[in-house]
């Protein structure tokens, strides 16, 4: 089976990529990265390293793919408050080229991979598949709108759509602008930490439970999976400033935390998604709870990022 991963060089894609490689996958990533740059091994036999941007990829660079995964997005959201233009121009464009791209060409599935910030303010909880769509600032929002590109295309040219949505991830390799990162990065050099309002929501999910599901839709046959949207976070709901507690624990000690305002929007966000669907219909066994997730992205950055011994 031969894969096209575009982000490839970003958190999830180099992830998805060097698992399909062990397992013998053909891969081509594309990603902006330069290819020395992007942590992967580009000598490996079964990897095509397509140095480009996902804006300018031609129908002849998907043909003979079976599948093709979707990472590649502006993924850091307090980069949309300085640059919302850039921010949705870079996800909702980039999708429509992958998209317009993709409808000329034959692939089993195009895998979308969504985020659980498309939801701000939640009309339930667990939220669900059918839950519609709640953006509530500019990143978000540019989610949303690759989101609705996607089912565009799918039903307007029959594009093998399949969308995998989760909360925030942690974990060897994560995006190092996300707030458990730079929470635990000053916790482990006794720095104090900024807790922008506190109250607000998240579902943690650990890196290799979500790599698990996305190689489930991978393998899934077609017509189970196509046209269909799956979450696959682990689906506990945590205070964002009992998070900050649970970074304090996995790194044993205590620091000083700054309380500002929260960040615009964020007022009143929850997350807590429900995996039902995802377990049934893939098979999806998210196995690492938050704690426990919170302590071996501890234990990485101590170790990897830090060289803490």
């Amino acid at each position: 089976m031969k894969v096209l991963i575009t982000g490839a060089a970003g958190f999830g894609g180099s992830g998805l990529t060097k698992r399909l490689l062990k397992k013998g996958y053909e891969v081509t990533a594309l990603d902006i990265v330069a290819p020395l740059h992007s942590g992967l091994d580009i000598d490996n036999p079964k990897l095509n390293y397509l140095w480009k941007a996902v804006h300018d990829i031609q129908p002849e660079d998907i043909e003979g793919h079976d599948i093709v995964v979707h990472f590649c997005a502006q993924a850091d959201v307090p980069m949309g408050f300085p640059s919302p233009v850039w921010t949705a121009w870079e996800n909702a464009m980039g999708t429509v080229a992958l998209l317009e791209a993709a409808r000329k060409v034959k692939i089993e599935k195009l895998i979308y991979a969504g985020s659980g910030n498309e939801w701000g303010r939640p009309l339930y909880l667990p939220i669900d598949e059918d839950h519609p769509l709640m953006p509530h600032n500019p990143y978000s929002w540019s989610k949303c709108a690759q989101e609705l590109a996607c089912w565009a295309w799918y039903r307007s040219y029959k594009v093998p759509i399949v969308v995998m949505s989760n909360g925030y991830i942690c974990g060897p390799g994560m995006r190092r602008e996300i707030f458990v990162f730079k929470w635990i990065y000053n916790i482990l050099r006794n720095k104090p930490i900024i807790l922008e309002g506190g109250d607000q929501t998240r579902d943690t999910t650990y890196v290799d439970d979500v790599l698990d599901a996305w190689e489930l839709a991978i393998q899934a046959p077609k017509e189970k999976v196509v046209g269909e949207k799956f979450q696959v976070s682990y689906g506990q709901e945590l205070k964002v400033r009992d998070i900050a507690e649970l970074c304090m624990k996995a790194c044993g000690k205590r620091v000083p935390i700054i309380e500002k305002p929260y960040r615009p929007g964020e007022f009143g966000q929850r997350e807590l998604f429900s995996n039902e669907k995802a377990r049934r219909v893939l098979g999806y066994n998210p196995k690492v709870p938050p704690e426990e997730a919170i302590r071996l992205t501890a234990e990485w950055i101590k170790r990897e990022v830090l060289g803490i011994t």
